[in-house]
């Protein structure tokens, strides 16, 4: 896996000659050329995208609002896993105190493509919050060597919406005893204690890493099988408040805090998304991923390359191309145009259409009019979380 960043030039000024080119027509007669500019807002940071191997690393089943997840042969990569909600000052396990599903291990919806998804998802209603849990296997960053992504982690998203009148304070607790493999006492690394054993801590603001190890044998150069847990999903998610490292009990399994003791022989861990008040119509988006792997963040899929092209004169056409490298489940664009600026062709909002190429690519355009002169930021969101920004600035030649 490498990185790059994307390297356009920072103000990208129109030759007099391409400028008059802009303006003048086969069949027209020459027109004072007008000057264009254009800058990209800010540099974009991608990963390379490379294939993906469809062969589930793992194996999942649902389990309520949360999941069994074991290797690809079926053994144990924890014991117990399961969410702990606490609304206002209640603190409970899921269902225990009133509530109802409304939905249990149901099939993801297609892709906008018609592609299937491999996950489920569920649903339950408690005190006017209602929260939607969506599992799906996802891919990893590949490991050194591999040119191929594995589909080696269950990614757990948890949109939390308050359907009431009144604010409600929520938090989650995603509880886990962790077994890997042959080890009931599995320890832990993680990339913010380098070259250190992890035994009974609490990570939080700096030391609260992007991801967790979860190593069958505690020895950093012979590790055996490791597990990872993934706590950055990129921006589009929010990132989990702590980690607590401890012993399977300790606390007690209604219990909010989870001290962090040392594992004794029983290790477990409890990712934190601490309460925070939810608006009456409200939501609140967060998730962490389980598996082989390190799960991609999904703005790091469906990179996005926008493009400018045609006529930036008042009254003429342009065209705004987007190119989607390796497009993701259900991903959608939004085109943003300033005042000045008129979309012609094309919806507003579109969804990324599948690819049929390899690389796997796909394309958007839209066709808009300049009714003006001026400076114009032009935006494309994704639903991945990233928005990409040119700025157009065009003046009397």
């Amino acid at each position: 896996m490498s990185t790059h960043i994307a390297s356009f030039p920072r103000m990208v000024p129109l030759t007099a000659l391409a400028c008059l080119a802009l303006t003048v027509g086969a069949d027209e007669p020459a027109k004072p050329p007008v000057k264009v500019t254009i800058e990209d807002d800010k540099a974009v940071i991608v990963e390379t995208a490379l294939p993906i191997d469809p062969t589930p690393r793992i194996r999942y089943a649902a389990s309520g609002l949360g999941a069994q997840i074991t290797d690809e042969q079926g053994r144990q990569l924890h014991l117990s896993h399961f969410p702990i909600i606490k609304i206002d000052e209640q603190v409970t396990q899921v269902g225990a105190r009133g509530g109802k599903f409304e939905r249990v291990n149901q099939s993801l919806p297609r892709t906008a493509g018609g592609k299937n998804r491999q996950g489920f998802q569920a649903v339950f209603t408690q005190d006017d919050l209602r929260i939607t849990l969506t599992a799906e296997l996802a891919p990893t960053k590949p490991t050194a060597g591999n040119k191929k992504r594995e589909m080696g982690a269950l990614v757990m998203r948890y949109l939390v919406e308050n359907v009431g009148k009144q604010p409600r304070k929520f938090g989650l607790k995603a509880y886990m005893d962790v077994y890997i493999i042959t080890n009931d006492g599995a320890l832990f690394a993680a990339p913010t204690f380098p070259n250190k054993i992890l035994d009974g801590i609490e990570l939080k603001d700096k030391t609260l890493p992007d991801y967790v190890q979860c190593l069958e044998q505690p020895d950093l150069k012979n590790p055996g099988y490791v597990a990872h847990l993934t706590l950055d999903l990129g921006s589009s998610l929010e990132k989990a408040s702590r980690v607590v490292l401890s012993r399977h009990g300790a606390g007690g399994f209604n219990a909010w805090e989870m001290p962090a003791v040392q594992a004794m022989g029983d290790s477990a861990l409890a990712v934190y998304f601490d309460p925070k008040e939810i608006k009456p119509g409200g939501k609140r988006e967060f998730g962490y991923a389980y598996g082989k792997g390190i799960a991609i963040p999904p703005e790091s899929e469906g990179r996005v390359e926008m493009r400018l092209g045609g006529s930036f004169a008042p009254g003429k056409l342009f065209t705004i191309t987007a190119q989607v490298h390796d497009p993701i489940a259900g991903q959608t664009l939004i085109v943003e145009l300033p005042k000045g600026m008129a979309l012609v062709e094309g919806r507003e909002i579109q969804p990324v259409p599948q690819p049929f190429t390899d690389p796997p690519q796909s394309q958007i355009e839209w066709k808009c009019r300049v009714q003006e002169f001026g400076r114009f930021p032009i935006r494309l969101r994704s639903s991945n979380g990233v928005t990409q920004t040119k700025i157009v600035t065009i003046a009397p030649g």
